[in-house]
């Protein structure tokens, strides 16, 4: 999982940079509307990435015929996790870091189905989602994923027919464009990825871009003068309007001058086939750069422990002064489990197979795609190991 995160995180973080950086030549090419789209190039890289890496997982499985060494001295049978702890801890940082951003979720959904129980229904609107008005509603909002409803200041029926026509309009397009079901998507991607700052102001670029896409929309047809009228209502709702997570946010101060600069130029953009080929550019380059670190983890013939379990030295072994060695043979599950040990060679004949299997089947390497088979392993027994400074020959036989 923390592998698949690392890979995932460097990826996203790519077409994020660049739909942030290349932003204002994006929109100024592509309109409001497309630039919007670009941003569903994430849930669908993440997608393909999920399907590339959990479908097939045990289709291919790794051989591996390197040999790792291992040297076990007496006196010294300690369970060893060279590098599980500092895994362990930052897979509970980021447990705490994902539980928060749900608790945060789950707490506006319940201060939102609160804020409706004691709002007033409007009527005599030209709306056809249900309306509601209530007095710590600053600026209009949609909410509800399943059942939409939008939700007005009180001072909404002393605006002009235009004005009100206007906000609804803005809501609606909001509902027609499933804005909200995107809005849990993204909030769902920047939970599970919290850790990069980079992922919260592509989120905050991407709720900014939603907003300028509906004043595209509704004011295609708007004159000037008209215009006019919807930025002095962007100028008097931003003010007070909060930015929510289960909640379109109409009035949105930080970019309210960009807002009304776009206003200012009918942005038509590009034909679709343009964006469409940005799409898939950026979605194709993206996919070859994570089947190439798959490719790479898969073809890595290093196989390496995150726990591994030091064998008892068997008392008989200490008292004879015995030294020896075990060569053993077995499959890495892709979870990082020990399955199918069989000792290959040994000597002493049987005298340490028992504490080294026992051992071995205890051992936990990194998740992988799919594991590997036939790896090997060979542990030195040693009741004294030869002092350092002096030199190593390897002896054979003729």
């Amino acid at each position: 999982m923390s592998l698949w995160l690392l890979q995932q995180t460097l990826l996203l973080s790519l077409i994020c940079s660049i739909l942030l950086l290349g932003h204002s030549r994006l929109q100024k090419h592509f309109g409001a509307h497309k630039t919007y789209t670009l941003w569903m190039l994430l849930p669908l890289l993440l997608l393909s990435s999920i399907l590339v890496n959990y479908v097939p997982t045990q289709l291919f499985p790794v051989q591996s015929n390197q040999i790792a060494y291992y040297s076990v001295q007496a006196g010294k049978a300690i369970k060893q996790s060279e590098s599980s702890w500092y895994s362990q801890a930052l897979t509970v940082i980021w447990l705490i870091g994902l539980s928060t951003m749900s608790l945060a979720l789950w707490l506006q959904g319940a201060y939102l189905r609160t804020l409706l129980q004691t709002a007033k229904k409007v009527e005599g609107l030209a709306s056809y989602l249900a309306t509601y008005s209530h007095e710590k509603v600053h600026s209009p909002m949609l909410v509800g994923v399943i059942h939409p409803k939008i939700i007005l200041p009180t001072g909404f029926v002393n605006l002009s027919p235009l004005q009100q026509r206007a906000i609804i309009e803005h809501e609606q397009y909001h509902h027609q464009r499933l804005d909200l079901s995107c809005n849990l998507l993204a909030y769902g991607i920047l939970a599970v990825f919290w850790f990069n700052p980079l992922f919260w102001i592509a989120y905050r670029r991407f709720r900014n871009d939603q907003e300028l896409a509906c004043d595209a929309k509704v004011t295609a047809t708007l004159d000037t003068a008209e215009k006019i009228v919807y930025s002095k209502l962007l100028l008097a709702y931003s003010q007070q309007a909060s930015h929510g997570l289960l909640h379109t946010h109409y009035g949105n101060k930080h970019i309210l001058k960009e807002r009304i600069m776009q206003m200012r130029t009918h942005q038509q953009g590009q034909s679709g086939l343009a964006v469409i080929g940005l799409t898939v550019a950026l979605g194709l380059s993206s996919l070859l750069l994570n089947q190439q670190v798959l490719a790479g983890d898969d073809k890595n013939p290093e196989i390496h422990p995150v726990i591994r379990i030091e064998p008892a030295y068997p008392a008989a072994a200490v008292e004879a002064n015995q030294n020896g060695f075990v060569v053993m043979q077995f499959d890495i599950a892709p979870t990082g489990e020990v399955n199918n040990v069989e000792v290959i060679k040994s000597s002493p004949t049987a005298v340490f197979d028992a504490s080294a299997i026992k051992a071995l089947k205890q051992w936990r390497y990194s998740e992988s795609k799919t594991g590997a088979k036939g790896s090997l392993v060979q542990l030195d027994f040693v009741v004294e190991a030869p002092v350092s400074d002096i030199e190593k020959v390897k002896v054979t036989s003729k």
